[in-house]
């Protein structure tokens, strides 16, 4: 199989057993980055089709999308040590240029890396406590206007009762037949 190979989302979910919705929510929540054709349909390489089955493997040995998104992460934050023989090993490509940009790539993405992910833990902390605040608030607010109902409805019922205390007053008071006596 050649390594060049890319995959359209249906191919990738065919061979990985796994239905393209579930890639896609992969996706989004593990912050996978799949790279995307001319048209901005996705294509899967050899390399993201084993991140998927490393994915579904720990899935099905029950660890959940934070685990593994801590264990993936904590695979990629592991920079490569730059050594004088990595340096010496990309040295086959001649342009000095070339392999600086290399090693910057690589310092950068794993700066970045860990930047996203401390972004993303505050991000996750103050959205957690906005929500917390929203929802005292309205539960707050529903006590009141309930509060404010039940009040109408005491009302209501108090002026039928003196409505009907008032009636009763106003009536003569009259000699009631029963309904089984005679006429």
């Amino acid at each position: 199989m050649k390594h060049n190979t890319n995959y359209s989302i249906s191919d990738a979910s065919r061979k990985l057993g796994i239905e393209a919705h579930v890639l896609r929510y992969w996706e989004e929540e593990l912050s996978l980055n799949i790279p995307r054709n001319e048209l901005g349909h996705r294509c899967y390489r050899e390399k993201d089709l084993n991140t998927f089955k490393q994915i579904r493997d720990l899935k099905e040995d029950g660890m959940s999308l934070q685990e593994i998104k801590r264990t993936l992460n904590g695979e990629m934050r592991t920079p490569k040590p730059i050594t004088s023989s990595s340096v010496v090993s990309s040295s086959k490509n001649p342009d000095k240029l070339g392999q600086f940009r290399e090693i910057m790539d690589s310092i950068i993405s794993g700066a970045i890396q860990n930047n996203n992910d401390r972004l993303a833990s505050l991000i996750s902390e103050n959205t957690s406590e906005r929500i917390i605040k929203e929802m005292n608030y309205l539960f707050r607010t529903l006590d009141e206007d309930e509060d404010v109902r039940l009040r109408q409805i005491e009302a209501m019922i108090e002026a039928v009762n003196s409505t009907k205390k008032e009636v009763a007053a106003t009536k003569s008071p009259k000699k009631r037949r029963g309904l089984f006596s005679k006429k």
